[in-house]
């Protein structure tokens, strides 16, 4: 069924709906008891639903669950999400992707990111708004949703693939409680790390004033050893960071809540290993011989945000503000791409002991702000409209220096290459939704979204290579529209079937790279989709199934100048055919079991052939794996009148994919085989205080999650990607108070 037209898609629905027919007499709307499939409710279209009656593609992960588990990063718990995959280069760098849409890394991003509807990171490339993303620690968070397909009506530009919103706790008026953990683990590198954490929820003033914070500290421990440098486990990370959350009930009917979110991270090397195109490995597994002082980063957030929500009887309205700041310094080894260039500089006995490195630096500050009046009450038409504007600054520092290879260290040689380009991005947007209840089961959505973007870029190129100093400004503006369908029908209380059609896009903009196109395009993704959600047998099992066909115009595609410099243009088409479907299950009393499957059919619908980029019409998308799948079980029981225990355990497997296109039909796509990780966990739960061990990648799979060759304009050579972590043993103590 997964590689149907939409007609036959279509089809598919009608057997959704005889299956939800047949299904109509156990489906029940009784409130779930301490047994039964929980209640999950969401924001994902900017007001708290179940969601069950969310007509869409949504996927929850509880904060609870990750902290339990100690997964602390996306690439910790991506597997669990179908449909969500992640290529991580280590050092700070990944690029986040949903259902299949994206062209690789270097882009502007195809997934959007929010924290309580204020949206962080950046959105171009520019501000490295694909490769530096958002990955905020669980401590601060109550749960994660992410929201597949395009989402442009909602949440506008750099959401054509998807959001990934995460939602913190508030403040509790009335109840004074808080939490402190501390962690241990130990890598099968032999490396250990751990973490503390801590919460408090503090009425000021009853039921007027309420405080809530949080921080939080960890090592990850590195797997990655550098047997050319003696050093080991260069990848070791240190994150520390917290929130601060103060809520004023002003009246009854109004609320204001304001919040500061920082996180700070470094890691001493990339998360990657070198091998040979045939994945042979030259020196080890879990190895690279990588330039020192090259590989590591610093990436630091902050976010400060205020929300007003006052009842207006006929209306609510929402008010968000907010300025986020985020910084990403990454030195990477460019010895295999600029090592050529040396002989016109040095004498041929000097080339083996120079290294090349780039220095990296950017920085984005954004400010935002977004109002939305939403209706209140039984409506025959509900209603929202929105006003949104962000402004974004980027400044963007690089420089291609000559180091000595052995110890990294720089020395007095002119820069080969720089590049200062700060550069300016804005979007004013209207948008809003109408939902026309036809009959008590029968309704119809339809939203829509006006959007005009701006960007001013100044490039300031400088260097041996560039031969000087040479000074451009570019910019661009962009007026785009973007719109939604969904009908929704209501079979019971706790079972519905829905379809929908929506768009998304990401504006175009002005390049950097000399010699090459001054700007690009938009490109455009338009989604259909039909889905079935169901509570069945008295909330025993829960059914969420989706599929869909998103076409892709106009791709924004990163390609590689004859120099060796990157720039972005416009090539061809896509499509990505595929589905999802998620099951939870409560078979017998304490068993929770989860099955979900994804399958993703992203391919190329047309030729890309210039510029330093080839790609063959039905080629499978970078980093899209046509299969993924899990399977979770978790058993709570008492071991005695004092002490409740739970085992548990997860089974992820992820396809095989290719990593990027070729820069030339001479060039071939490496390929990253699929790979399978078993998790297992268990724990006591003694009044207040809990203890848990865990272990992670127990088989010890070596799974790639990137890969590409260091010299990136002939192609050849080694290559580098990231690695997911070998076996991983930890335990937790907490305590709530």
């Amino acid at each position: 069924m997964l590689g149907l037209s939409i007609r036959g898609r279509l089809a598919a629905s009608t057997i959704l709906g005889g299956l939800a027919a047949l299904c109509t007499q156990a489906a029940h709307a009784d409130e779930p008891t301490s047994d039964d499939i929980a209640t999950i409710t969401v924001t994902a279209e900017k007001t708290s639903q179940r969601l069950i009656d969310v007509p869409a593609s949504v996927a929850v992960v509880t904060a609870d669950s990750l902290a339990q588990e100690n997964e602390t990063q996306l690439r910790d718990y991506y597997a669990q999400v179908p449909g969500l995959q992640i290529s991580s280069q280590g050092g700070g760098r990944s690029t986040v992707a949903i259902r299949g849409i994206t062209a690789g890394a270097g882009n502007n991003p195809t997934v959007g990111f929010t924290i309580d509807d204020v949206p962080i990171g950046a959105s171009t490339g520019g501000g490295l708004g694909d490769t530096v993303i958002p990955d905020l620690d669980p401590s601060i968070l109550s749960q994660v949703e992410v929201l597949r397909g395009p989402q442009g009506s909602l949440y506008g530009a750099a959401s054509m693939g998807g959001l990934i919103r995460y939602v913190t706790a508030a403040p509790d008026l009335e109840k004074y409680f808080g939490q402190v953990s501390v962690s241990g683990t130990s890598s099968d590198s032999g490396q250990f790390g751990g973490g503390t954490r801590g919460s408090v929820n503090i009425p000021l003033v009853d039921d007027q004033l309420a405080l809530r914070a949080s921080a939080f500290y960890r090592i990850d421990p590195g797997y990655i050893d550098n047997p050319q440098t003696g050093q080991s486990n260069v990848n070791m990370t240190r994150t520390e960071g917290g929130r601060a959350a103060l809520l004023w009930q002003i009246t009854p009917d109004v609320t204001y809540e304001v919040a500061g979110t920082l996180q700070h991270s470094t890691t001493g090397g990339s998360s990657g290993e070198d091998f040979n195109f045939d994945r042979s490995t030259p020196y080890g597994n879990y190895e690279q011989a990588q330039m020192p002082g090259t590989g590591l980063g610093y990436t630091n957030m902050e976010i400060v945000n205020a929300n007003l929500n006052a009842d207006l009887g006929f209306a609510k309205f929402t008010s968000v503000t907010a300025y986020s700041s985020s910084i990403f310094n990454g030195p990477q080894d460019v010895t295999h791409v600029f090592g050529r260039y040396l002989p016109y500089f040095f004498p041929t006995e000097a080339i083996p002991s120079i290294g090349i490195g780039i220095y990296n630096f950017y920085k984005t500050a954004r400010s935002s702000q977004e109002f939305r009046l939403a209706s209140e009450g039984e409506n025959r038409v509900d209603w929202m409209v929105g006003l949104f504007y962000d402004n974004e600054f980027n400044n963007n520092l690089q420089r291609v220096y000559t180091a000595y290879a052995a110890t990294g260290q720089e020395f007095g040689f002119p820069a080969l290459y720089s590049t200062w380009t700060p550069g300016r991005y804005q979007e004013y947007s209207t948008f809003g939704s109408a939902t026309w209840h036809a009959t008590d089961k029968l309704d119809v959505e339809v939203g829509g979204r006006l959007s005009r973007e701006f960007q001013y870029g100044v490039n300031d190129y400088n260097g041996i290579l560039n031969g000087g100093e040479t000074y451009s400004n570019d910019e661009s503006t962009t007026n785009v529209g973007t719109w939604s369908v969904t009908p929704r029908y209501q079979i019971t209380q706790d079972m519905m079937v829905y379809a929908k059609a929506a768009t998304g896009f990401r504006p175009g903009g002005p390049n950097a790279a000399p010699g090459e196109a001054v700007s690009y395009g938009n490109d455009r993704t338009t989604d259909y989709e039909v889905g079935y959600k169901t509570d069945l047998f008295d909330h025993k099992l829960s059914i969420d199934a989706a599929i869909y066909d998103i076409e892709w115009s106009q791709i924004q595609l990163e390609a590689t100048s004859p120099t060796g410099f990157s720039f972005i243009k416009n090539g061809g088409g896509a499509r990505s055919d595929g589905g999802e479907l998620s099951v939870t299950a409560k078979p017998v009393q304490g068993l929770t079991v989860v099955a979900t499957a994804g399958y993703t059919d992203a391919t190329l619908t047309e030729n890309v052939d210039s510029s330093g980029l080839y790609g063959l019409k039905g080629q499978r998308l970078p980093y899209s794996a046509r299969l993924t799948g899990g399977l979770s079980a978790d058993q709570h029981f008492a071991v005695t009148d004092d002490f409740d225990g739970f085992v548990g355990a997860t089974f992820s497997y992820i396809g095989g994919r290719f990593s990027d296109f070729p820069v030339n039909e001479g060039g071939q796509r490496f390929y990253m085989p699929s790979y399978e990780t078993l998790d297992l966990r268990a724990g006591l739960d003694h009044e207040n205080w809990s203890m848990s061990i865990y272990g992670k990648n127990i088989t010890n799979a070596i799974g790639l999650l990137s890969g590409g060759p260091l010299d990136t304009i002939a192609q050849v050579g080694l290559y580098h990607g990231g690695v997911i972590a070998p076996r991983t043993l930890g335990v937790n103590f907490s305590h709530n108070f």
